[in-house]
């Protein structure tokens, strides 16, 4: 292993024995969430940057623009499509949960229940053992003694009935003539945090928020107010020590993203340029095709009428054009399953049959630079 990757994964397990130990702690529960939450956060973050740098690609580890290493959000997306680490939806949903809360602790305030916050951080011991086993043929309790791990005197309740517990509560916090407006919010921030399970790259700020506690107000339901959450379900097996908790999302109710805030039910896109971030160049790059047969591929697949996949912003005159992390799996898996080169035959972008017929997509050829003869 590399020397740098050794230091990471060791700062790794050091971050999750303080995030047990502040769990577990029994003297007081000042902090106890926050320190939890943090240190959680903080060892999830260096095991993926110690398997992003043992397995992957060094150099994009870190942002150049920002000269520094890249963020937990952007390795989640390098993390999911590494042929070694593949990690999946369900697990980047969990990170991304967990760092939701924690953002929220750390720089405002938010209420995770006891049930919540075990779950989550059982979840993530889980995760972390399954990484390390996956990648590094190493086990958690190479590391730890077995008596350390996160324990609860409460039953483990169904996560879907935390969800419905922690809605009532905001829903009673809410109510008229109430001066307990503060912590309702601070509920629905965990609430909104946990829609990372459906979608890991999903933010949120104080608007969502305060939407979401106006549409409580008016007496709407859960489901309709956070449908996404509907589809999240907790798989626990084992029991005791060898307890393991692995938090998926089911097919629940559809989620449509709108543009317009008014017609949300407090579950949008809050930065478009954070989600369609990749460039057409870079598409190519992480596909492992060129620009022309890029253009031959999203043909193939319709990616250009995928809403989740492409966005395109007009400025006057101009175009540009962002890609998702869904349009890097969409056209990997379309490689896998067909061959490239009738992909190619089927929609060369170059002069095929009529003199009318021009390809528009960056990387085509247009009729000035087509070569005569």
């Amino acid at each position: 292993m590399r020397r740098e990757a050794k230091i990471l994964k060791l700062k790794s397990i050091i971050s999750l024995k303080k995030s047990i130990e502040s769990f577990n702690q029994v003297d007081s529960d000042e902090g106890r969430v926050t320190w939890t939450l943090m240190s959680m956060q903080h060892s999830l973050e260096m095991l993926m940057k110690c398997l992003l740098l043992e397995f992957g690609n060094p150099n994009k580890l870190f942002d150049r623009d920002r000269n520094r290493s890249q963020s937990l959000r952007k390795c989640l997306g390098l993390a999911s499509i590494n042929t070694t680490i593949k990690l999946t939806p369900d697990e980047a949903g969990i990170i991304a949960a967990i760092d939701e809360m924690r953002d929220a602790e750390q720089h405002w305030h938010n209420y995770v229940s006891e049930g919540i916050l075990y779950h989550h951080l059982r979840a993530a011991v889980t995760l972390i053992d399954d990484l390390m086993h996956r990648c590094l043929r190493e086990r958690l309790a190479d590391h730890l003694p077995a008596r350390v791990l996160p324990i609860s005197t409460e039953p483990l309740r169904d996560l879907q009935v935390l969800v419905d517990s922690e809605f009532s509560q905001a829903q009673k916090l809410l109510e008229p003539g109430k001066r307990t407006t503060p912590e309702g919010k601070a509920r629905i921030r965990t609430l909104l945090a946990l829609h990372s399970h459906a979608d890991p790259d999903y933010d949120f700020g104080e608007k969502e928020v305060e939407q979401v506690a106006r549409e409580i107000k008016a007496g709407k339901g859960r489901s309709e107010i956070l449908p996404a959450l509907t589809g999240i379900n907790s798989v626990v097996t084992g029991e005791g020590l060898n307890l393991n908790v692995r938090i998926s999302k089911s097919q629940g109710l559809e989620v449509r993203y709108v543009s317009d805030p008014q017609q949300a039910a407090g579950i949008r896109k809050v930065d478009l340029r954070d989600h369609f971030s990749i460039s057409f160049k870079d598409l190519a790059e992480k596909v492992g095709v060129t620009t022309m047969r890029l253009s031959a591929l999203k043909a193939h697949v319709g990616l250009d009428s995928d809403p989740e996949s492409q966005h395109v912003w007009y400025f006057g005159k101009m175009q540009h054009v962002g890609y998702s992390q869904k349009a890097v799996k969409v056209l990997q898996e379309a490689m896998e399953k067909s061959n490239m080169a009738n992909i190619w035959e089927a929609h060369n972008p170059m002069w095929k049959g009529s003199r009318d017929n021009l390809c528009t997509q960056p990387g085509c050829f247009t009729q000035k630079n087509k070569k005569k003869g």
